[in-house]
């Protein structure tokens, strides 16, 4: 035990606090990924901020439909209002995408034509569908 304590505790391990969780409303610099990764990001990014939550909470949210309720009424949101918030910060999220040449036209009609009939906690997995639809590169 005192072989996992001892290097631990010397590395600074015992001084090591939780990182922060970012700001959704503040811009990050875009992570080394796959354009739709990006856009993921992106646009729970631009959904969290409008609902006042932090882009991790809105993800575990989005992991099937009774988190989804449960994170729409602990945070007293009516469920269409985040459902909104989800599709719009897609929807800006890919248009960004097309504009700056990272998803081919076609490929943006596509996403942004599936989101828009999707219940939020089944985007994450459609758009990861989607990847096949890209160059790659």
């Amino acid at each position: 035990m005192a072989a996992v304590v001892v290097p631990y505790v010397a590395l600074g391990g015992g001084s090591l606090e939780p990182t922060a969780v970012a700001d959704p409303c503040v811009t990050r610099e875009s992570p080394d990924s796959g354009e739709l990764e990006r856009v993921a990001l992106s646009a729970l990014d631009g959904a969290a901020c409008e609902l006042g939550t932090s882009r991790e909470e809105l993800v575990l949210a989005l992991r099937d439909e009774k988190a989804w309720d449960a994170f729409t009424a602990d945070r007293h949101i009516a469920r269409a209002d985040a459902e909104r918030a989800v599709q719009d910060g897609l929807q800006r999220a890919i248009a960004a995408a097309v504009a700056a040449g990272d998803i081919p036209d076609f490929a943006g009609s596509l996403i942004a034509g599936a989101v828009k009939s999707l219940p939020p906690w089944r985007i994450l997995q459609t758009l990861e569908r989607f990847r096949a639809f890209l160059p790659e590169g």
